[in-house]
């Protein structure tokens, strides 16, 4: 009876070590116009034809959503900056690392992959250890990756005039304080 007893408790404690364990890190890969695509921590992937710069928008359906937004692309001063790469993508490699800045709030971010005469788009799983990095591969030459997010970001970054004007007035009130004192 009391070994019985045992049996049942490690069991019940291995199932809710596993059960209560962060899930793994997924390794997500789609082929289009012969090229693959792949990249971890992705909950979802789409591979089409074409170049997502110039079909991505808020009009596209992407993951049953429309409404997408470009936040980043590693080879230029393109999208919003609401998530940037930390980590880019290299162009003219085929595999690497990647990382990204912030969540920003946000549950539906895409990364995509441009190589060959396609791309490869993938809904990051946030469910994951660290969904803010990961590691992606191509068979061709990258061209260029993207960062898309849906929604509306909670987190906002301020302008650089805006933190000046803070300082300025900051800078203001400490003189004025200094003054009165003396």
């Amino acid at each position: 009876m009391t070994a019985t007893i045992r049996l049942m408790a490690a069991s019940s404690l291995a199932w809710l070590l596993i059960a209560g364990s962060p899930a793994q890190a997924a390794l997500m890969a789609c082929s289009a116009s012969g090229t693959s695509y792949s990249l971890s921590d992705a909950a979802a992937k789409a591979c089409t034809t074409g170049n997502d710069t110039n079909q991505i928008d808020a009009n596209y359906s992407l993951f049953g959503m429309t409404g997408w937004v470009l936040s980043d692309k590693n080879d230029g001063p393109d999208g919003d900056g609401v998530i940037e790469f930390l980590t880019a993508p290299v162009n003219g490699s085929k595999s690497g690392n990647w990382a990204i800045d912030t969540l920003a709030g946000l549950s539906n971010i895409v990364i995509t992959l441009k190589a060959g005469n396609g791309f490869g788009a993938f809904l990051l799983d946030l469910s994951v250890n660290d969904p803010l990095s990961g590691r992606w591969a191509t068979d061709k030459n990258l061209s260029h990756a993207s960062i898309y997010y849906n929604g509306q970001p909670t987190t906002k970054v301020p302008e650089p005039s805006t933190l000046a004007l803070v300082g300025l007035g900051l800078l203001g009130l400490g003189m004025a304080r200094r003054r009165a004192h003396k």
